[in-house]
């Protein structure tokens, strides 16, 4: 499988969890003011239903991912769900960040996730937003492959430039993505000076946002990719959907994978 893949600062061991923090809690801000997640409700709703559960594993989470607005948008479908948020590097305080006080049923756990390793106390169907591409394609296989041998639910989405200005959005994003720090970090809580003085003054996180940010629509898996890892995974009562869905406008699209036990 040709793919690039290069490396991502906030997948290295060594990067400094100040910086790592600050950048999940830009993009946190951007997710919990944007839209479009609701267009994946009706692909969710099926996983879980295909696997008889009510519950949420997400992989990858970093700074609470969609679910705080999620999970209320699923309820108001008729989806009752508790989440269990989980992360490699944990920030189980971020979720007080956003919102007050969290639903109960929205638990973040503090002890390190991999998602190549999900223990097998953590039940219910296994989600990654904007994480799936963080891994190489044999990684990715293991992960589809884990779940399809456990027979839980797993949903892949990735949100990807629509054509035709793909291409010219992915060339602009390092400027959007420098001028969205500078326009909503004011507004990012906590205010710490270490924020304003690694933003402004020396503006490390928001330079290795960019290019986190350009790397990472380089490595989405297109739905062709992704059948050509589910097209090695062939398990005996389990199936697989990939697709497009809609962001709820004109520049982004998600890419998914739904993987789920074949009821007969």
């Amino acid at each position: 499988m040709k793919r690039i893949h290069l490396f991502e600062f906030m997948d290295q061991p060594w990067y400094p969890a100040t910086f790592r923090r600050m950048q999940t809690d830009y993009l946190q801000f951007v997710v919990t003011r944007g839209s479009g997640h609701e267009q994946l409700i009706p692909l969710i709703t099926k996983a879980l239903r295909q696997a008889g559960t009510t519950e949420i594993v997400d992989l990858c989470s970093g700074g609470t991912g969609p679910w705080l607005k999620l999970q209320a948008q699923l309820a108001q479908a008729g989806s009752l769900v508790s989440v269990k948020l989980t992360d490699k590097y944990p920030d189980p305080a971020s979720i007080y960040r956003w919102v007050s006080a969290p639903d109960t049923s929205i638990e973040y756990l503090a002890e390190p996730v991999d998602a190549l390793c999900v223990p097998n106390h953590l039940s219910g169907m296994r989600t990654l937003f904007e994480g799936f591409h963080h891994f190489r394609p044999e990684q990715a296989r293991a992960i589809l492959q884990d779940a399809a041998k456990q027979k839980v639910a797993v949903g892949i989405f990735e949100a990807s430039f629509k054509p035709p200005l793909d291409t010219l959005l992915l060339l602009l994003s390092p400027l959007l993505t420098l001028l969205g720090y500078l326009v909503v970090t004011p507004f990012i809580r906590p205010r710490l000076l270490a924020r304003f003085f690694w933003t402004y003054l020396i503006p490390v996180v928001p330079l290795a946002t960019c290019w986190d940010g350009i790397v990472s629509l380089l490595r989405v898996y297109s739905p062709q990719a992704l059948k050509s890892l589910t097209d090695q995974l062939q398990v005996d009562g389990y199936g697989w959907e990939i697709g497009q869905a809609s962001a709820g406008n004109p520049l982004f699209a998600y890419i998914y994978l739904i993987g789920y036990p074949v009821v007969d």
